[in-house]
Order: C-alpha cells, then structure tokens, then sequence
C-alpha cells in the first residue's frame, strides 16, 4: 500500500506535467517604432504680374522611420515630404504633396538636423532640398504607459522649436530659399510588448 506521501507526490509530478504544455505554448512578441522629423513652414508670395500677387505656404518635413519586430528590422528609410496649398494667381485654391527619398541626419538630442534630396516626382518635376534645422529654447517630453493583461506599451515623445533654413528647388524653380522659425524637432518612440498563450 502507497503512503499518502507517495499519492502526493504523484499528483504533484502529473499537476506538473500538466502545465509544462501550457507554460510552453505562451509567446510574446515585441513591436519597435522609432521616428525623428524635422517640419518647417514657409509662407511664400507669387507676383502675379500684373500688380496683385498670391500666397502658398510651403511644408517642409524631412525625417527618418525605423521599425523593428522580435528585433528584426522591418523599415529603415529617410524621407521628405513637400506640403504645398495656397491659391494661384487666377483665385485657384491648389494643394499637393510630394514626397522622396533622402538623407537625413539628427543629434540624439535634437540639437541639430539636415535633409538633403533629389529625386524625380510622379509627374517628372525634378525636385531637390536641402534645408537644415537648429534646435532652440528646452525640450518637452510626453511619456505614456499602456498596460492590460498580456501587453504592455510605452510611448514617449520629445519636441523642440527650431530654427529652419534652406532651399526648395522644383523643376529648377526656387520656391523656397531662406530661414524661418516657424519650426520644430521631433521625435517619437514607441514599445509594445504583447503576451500570448
């Protein structure tokens, strides 16, 4: 006859073993974005030739975007988008957006940060840019934390005002050339963690 000592023991070994598939089967993935751009709006006038003239505001937003999932890269690119609306010089509200790949470079701090493109638009207008930003005055944090069972997410944002200066040629035309400080630095972090079972 078993002692009760030997019946526990046999159900804690079988309770065990029991688990081991479940304790297995959990996985967790892990999810990484990571973005820095710099914006700079200019406020261009058009002569229109015959005493009146016309508005456009020009954007510009030169960055970088990486993604990573269980630590395998996933998107790593430099970009530049152009951001052009105003009204012509008939009274035609007009807007469009361009976008490229670039070079753009930034200090961890965003003290400082360049973009430099040229490239062929969809409509065949060759476009350069070259615009550098300077970052002024502090720097502002926003920190999140998400957490319900099985995730965990953590977001932080960091923004500065800054100074921007460069050029915007399109099709050899020089839309924008000059400083403005109508400009920011930003970047944005965000880790998720999801468990599953």
């Amino acid at each position: 006859m078993r002692s009760p000592r030997t019946w526990v023991l046999a159900a804690v070994t079988l309770l065990a073993l029991l688990m081991v598939p479940v304790a297995a089967s959990a996985t967790t993935d892990t999810f990484h974005r990571f973005e820095v751009e710099g914006t700079a709006n200019y406020t261009i006038t058009d002569d229109c030739g015959d005493g009146t003239t016309a508005e456009r505001r020009v954007t510009v937003i030169g960055g970088h975007e990486g993604e990573s999932q269980n630590g395998e890269t996933t998107l790593d690119q430099d970009f530049v988008t152009l951001l052009i609306r105003g009204f012509d010089c008939d009274g035609n509200f007009t807007s469009e957006r361009i976008s490229g790949p670039a070079e753009f470079t930034y200090s961890p701090g965003l003290n400082r940060a360049t973009v430099t493109a040229d490239f062929t638009d969809e409509d065949g207008r060759a476009i350069s840019v070259d615009m550098t930003w300077e970052g002024v005055g502090g720097v502002e944090t926003t920190s999140n934390t998400t957490t319900f069972p099985g995730f965990h997410g953590h977001f932080v944002g960091r923004e500065r005002d800054a100074v921007a200066t460069g050029t915007v040629v399109i099709d050899g035309e020089t839309i924008v050339d000059g400083s403005t400080k109508n400009a920011s630095l930003e970047s944005l972090e965000d880790t998720n963690r999801t468990t599953t079972e």
